[in-house]
């Protein structure tokens, strides 16, 4: 059975085997793995492989959060805090009065005298706590403060820093016209001359729109006799434009719609015409009536009025 050590030996050279002490029983010569020569009860008697770099132990869990401090020094009297006043006024000294002398009652004078001594304690203990939290808390503004302004220093370094080369080197081709205008670092005389240039060509816009409003107002008050507000109109509007079950609408051979036609849809009669066939008409002077809207739509602007 191989021997059993407490813990794992590093096996050394042939050299140094003769100074080891005998009762470590090693066998210079043997086929029996290291980690064999140990019992079950040693740590080392698995192998564990162990990290070139060593590793440290991770940092203690903290258990629990101080309170948010008090604000002690919130003053609701006529006397702050951090002043000598309230220390005086709150931790007062003995009156002469209240001094026991000496005398019969011994016993009396030693209680008293013991009561002073903790009072006195206790108000030591006070003004060195009011000293101690007052210097505390102007510590720790101080700190703040100077962290906050260190902080805003710093944003306003670097808001107001160059851009650097780096940057300017890979940045995008932009004209420097365009990019003063984007970082509002035109000149006044130069926005000026631009707003002045787009001015006449803004009015027109908006005389336009306002044209187009004009005509459609006219155009809905003109017409207004002709819109369709109950069912008796409703019912003629669709008499008149697909006629009566008795009488309905229909084509006649030249591909005009009336009633009493013989045709029962547009086709009834010859082909319209084509655009050919309209260039020509117009060629041949046959194309007079083509004119009319137009020349209705010149009378009406004339006019003002709606034909």
């Amino acid at each position: 059975m191989p021997p059993r050590i407490p813990v794992r030996f590093p096996w050394p050279s042939k050299s140094s085997l003769t100074s080891l002490n005998s009762s470590l029983c090693l066998r210079t010569f043997t086929s029996t793995p290291p980690s064999y020569a140990l019992g079950p009860e040693s740590p080392n008697y698995i192998e564990v492989p162990k990290p070139v770099q060593p590793t440290f132990p991770p940092n203690p869990i903290v258990k629990g959060v101080l309170p948010v401090p008090r604000s002690v020094f919130k003053n609701r009297g006529p006397h702050p805090k951090d002043t000598a006043d309230f220390i005086s006024q709150t931790t007062p000294d003995a009156l002469p009065h209240n001094v026991p002398r000496a005398g019969k009652h011994n016993k009396l004078r030693d209680y008293v005298t013991y009561k002073r001594r903790l009072a006195e304690s206790r108000k030591q203990a006070l003004r060195d706590g009011v000293a101690q939290l007052h210097e505390r808390k102007t510590t720790t503004e101080r700190l703040h403060l100077a962290a906050w302004n260190k902080m805003q220093a710093e944003n306003r370094a670097l808001a107001m820093a160059p851009p650097r080369h780096t940057d300017v080197l890979t940045a995008t081709t932009v004209s420097k016209t365009l990019q003063d205008y984007l970082h509002n670092k035109l000149p006044s005389t130069s926005r000026t001359k631009i707003v002045e240039s787009r001015r006449p060509a803004f009015q027109r816009r908006m005389e336009q729109h306002a044209a187009v409003r004009r005509a459609r107002l006219h155009d809905l008050y003109t017409n207004a006799r002709e819109f369709i507000v109950d069912e008796e109109r409703l019912d003629e509007a669709i008499e008149k434009a697909f006629g009566t079950e008795e009488e309905p609408m229909r084509w006649d051979n030249e591909g005009r719609m009336w009633k009493g036609a013989e045709g029962l849809n547009p086709w009834h009669g010859p082909m319209p015409d084509g655009t050919s066939d309209m260039l020509q008409r117009l060629k041949t002077g046959e194309g007079v009536g083509l004119a009319r809207e137009r020349v209705k739509k010149v009378a009406e602007v004339l006019t003002g009025g709606k034909m």
